[in-house]
């Protein structure tokens, strides 16, 4: 099964992909994360200064530089929330311990609430309303993404329809353990019977006699109670930017996209919550509605 530790390996590698320059991608990935940028920023290192955007590297020692007019935030290597606005300079300390696959595995541990400001904060339902229907030749899973997570308790689990197909065959199987079995009209269902901290894979297919095969295996975790009570602690003190990339580093892409959602509202953090946003719809296979907001972000540069 896959641990968190992993699914934060694959989360920042995903992010490098998507947003960081091909000079960039070469660095360690045990460092800190840029969130939002707005107007020019720069990173000075030994070798040089390189341009910075969402989701980019950072490294212990780094300078950030923040022209006149632009605005920088994220996390250190350390793991401490950083808002710089311009002009200004600020240098990140040395000898980070772990970096940031090990600090976005331990974000939940870690003391979230004393990492930002309370005056902009501002609470906000972590869950909305959404249509996660799509179309395909086979059940297409989206929700919880591959390695991705939900909350314990009756997490919903989302995939796509086939057309002419109105009931699904959906298995979830535990490492140990006997399947869960059932048949759901629509492409909707709500799991009772997941147990709190446990790893499962989980898989689709349409439930219409001689249907030849399955979908893949998809894995998946539930949180542990103690580590869903501080979540929400942490995110209650955050921003919508903020909230939506520590859930997106914890698996959640669902409460993530509806905190992405609600940042584009903002003239500030639009233009990175459209990265973020596509980053974690293509997580899930929504590439149609990830290229849509890519196309946005076009238009706000």
């Amino acid at each position: 099964m896959i641990h968190r530790s992993v699914i934060a390996v694959a989360l920042v590698l995903s992010i490098v992909l998507l947003a960081v320059p091909a000079a960039s991608q070469e660095a360690d990935a045990s460092s800190g994360v840029v969130v939002s940028v707005t107007g020019d920023v720069l990173v000075e290192r030994s070798d040089g200064q390189e341009s910075v955007s969402e989701g980019f590297v950072l490294m212990g020692g780094d300078t950030i530089i923040v022209r006149t007019g632009a605005r920088c935030s994220g996390f250190t290597p350390q793991g401490e929330n950083f808002a710089l606005t311009g002009p200004s300079e600020f240098q990140l300390p040395s000898g980070s311990e772990g970096g940031l696959v090990d600090n976005v595995a331990s974000w939940i541990q870690s003391q979230l609430a004393d990492w930002v400001g309370e005056s902009k904060r501002r609470p906000l339902t972590t869950r909305g309303v959404r249509d996660w229907v799509i179309t395909s030749e086979a059940p297409a899973m989206i929700m919880p993404a591959p390695g991705g997570a939900v909350r314990p308790g009756e997490p919903e689990l989302h995939w796509g329809t086939v057309s002419g197909v109105d009931a699904y065959e959906l298995t979830i199987a535990p490492a140990f353990g006997d399947e869960i079995v059932r048949t759901v009209r629509g492409n909707t269902a709500t799991v009772e019977e997941l147990e709190s901290g446990a790893e499962y894979v989980w898989r689709v297919s349409p439930a219409v006699d001689g249907w030849a095969g399955h979908g893949n295996w998809r894995e998946f975790r539930v949180l542990g109670e103690a580590e869903e009570e501080q979540l929400d602690a942490a995110i209650a003190t955050m921003d919508d930017l903020e909230a939506g990339v520590l859930l997106l580093s914890m698996g959640l892409h669902d409460e993530a996209i509806y905190r992405f959602d609600a940042a584009t509202d903002s003239g500030d953090s639009e233009r990175s919550a459209r990265l973020w946003r596509s980053q974690a719809l293509a997580d899930c296979g929504l590439h149609k509605e990830a290229y849509e907001d890519l196309i946005q972000v076009r238009g706000l540069e």
